[in-house]
């Protein structure tokens, strides 16, 4: 029975199975090119070369017939030849009796042996020695095999060079699986082209899920301590009523309680749905929105300045109603109270000054060319002081350093409301009025 591989080694295998099969690939189409050139060279060879060696042969011979006869022409002519292209020369008879021999007495390279002839008789025969000259074709495998090394090398070092990187990439992704979420790409020299890219996209995804971590590790714990405190303090009430004694403001306590745990749930499913996208999105009417906000938080419908005129927006009132009321609740909690409220539309680009005086933690720009329908609250409080202002929209914070909520808070709420507006295609801002107060916004696109 087969074992199985331990964990790692299989994937450590397949690495190198890769790697092994880049070599075998790239090794493979060199030796395949060297070999067509080596047939291609090859068949170039008949037509070419023993074609012009025959003809050299013919006028050889020719020559040599000319000075067969006397014996010494016949020698100087000899010694002509064989200085002039460096061979050595051996002169036969008809019968294959040496006449003649010029040059070194033993021929260590190839022989050829030409015929002399006159009118179709053979006078004699020339036997050349070439001592200076290779065998081609060994020549021609030497070239075309050192040729094939030096790719199979070079072959070696490409697949090495593509794999380590993605072997790097590799133990990265493994590290961040196993929770090492500060875990990082980092390739050095090979960090060019699509790997490097490729590198970036998961330094990327890891720094995002470990900024996702870590605020859902902050907001369990900020939803921990919130909820302690209103059932414990239902626990209590619920022991006072037990006890048969009927007390109204018992009652109105508990009233309170499943309020404040009723928000908290509110901010919760609110912030779980834009964390998975989940809108719903329909026509509805801005006015009547602020409305039923207004109705549930029983404040005056006059404090509303509505100039849409029934403009109708195509949004998920849910979480629109939800954003309204984190405005409303941040007023009434932090900013003394609510002192107006406005609807209105304007052009895109339009709040550009109010944000850069805001300073305020801006979302993302808005089409350009489009309107923005704008949900205002001001309240009657003292302002944000210059240092928190730029911070209203992080998440748990609290006096301007990253703290535990304040409490009764999660410290969601304008996040939430930063958040809802960037689901919507707007952006929120925030803004001290010259007049006292403050003034938080959001916008929506139409």
């Amino acid at each position: 029975m087969r074992r199985p591989l331990e964990p790692g080694l299989g994937r450590g295998l397949g690495r190198r199975r890769l790697q092994h099969q880049l070599f075998l690939w790239l090794g493979m189409t060199s030796l395949a090119t060297v070999i067509a050139a080596g047939l291609a060279l090859h068949g170039q060879e008949p037509s070419s070369w023993p074609w012009r060696v025959r003809q050299l042969g013919e006028f050889a011979s020719a020559e040599f017939a000319q000075h067969w006869a006397d014996a010494a022409e016949r020698h100087a002519f000899a010694e002509q030849v064989a200085k002039a292209f460096d061979v050595t020369l051996w002169l036969s008879d008809a019968q294959g009796n040496e006449l003649d021999h010029v040059g070194a007495a033993v021929c260590h390279g190839p022989q050829q042996s030409l015929r002399v002839t006159r009118q179709g008789q053979q006078l004699g025969s020339v036997r050349v020695c070439l001592p200076g000259a290779r065998n081609f074709g060994r020549a021609l495998l030497a070239v075309l095999g050192s040729a094939c090394l030096v790719l199979w090398a070079s072959a070696a070092l490409v697949a090495r060079r593509l794999v380590r990187p993605l072997s790097l990439l590799i133990a990265t992704t493994r590290e961040i699986g196993s929770g090492n979420l500060s875990a990082r790409v980092r390739l050095g020299r090979h960090q060019r082209g699509e790997l490097g890219l490729l590198a970036e996209s998961v330094n990327d995804m890891a720094q995002r899920i470990e900024r996702q971590m870590r605020d859902q590790r902050e907001l369990l714990a900020a939803v921990s301590h919130e909820v302690r405190s209103p059932l414990a303090r239902l626990r209590v009430a619920s022991e006072i009523l037990r006890s048969g004694a009927p007390n109204p403001q018992v009652l109105d306590a508990v009233e309170r309680e499943v309020s404040e745990l009723d928000v908290l749930v509110g901010k919760l499913l609110a912030s779980s749905r834009l964390d998975f996208e989940s809108l719903s999105k329909q026509p509805v009417v801005a006015a009547e929105l602020f409305a039923d906000v207004f109705e549930r938080r029983k404040l005056d419908l006059k404090l509303l300045d509505d100039q849409t005129l029934g403009k109708r927006a195509a949004v998920d009132p849910t979480l629109i109603a939800r954003a309204l009321d984190n405005l409303l609740d941040n007023a009434e909690r932090h900013g003394g109270g609510v002192a107006g409220c406005a609807l209105r539309i304007e052009a895109t680009g339009a709040p550009a000054r109010v944000a850069a005086a805001a300073h305020s933690a801006a979302a993302a720009q808005p089409v350009r060319g489009t309107e923005q329908l704008v949900f205002e609250v001001r309240d009657a409080g003292p302002g944000f002081e210059p240092r928190i202002l730029p911070h209203v929209f992080e998440a748990f914070y609290r006096k301007g350093e990253r703290d535990r909520p304040a409490p009764g808070s999660l410290g969601l709420g304008l996040t939430l409301v930063q958040r809802i507006a960037r689901a919507h295609g707007g952006r929120a801002w925030a803004e001290n009025l010259p007049a006292g107060g403050a003034r938080v916004a959001f916008s929506v696109a139409l």
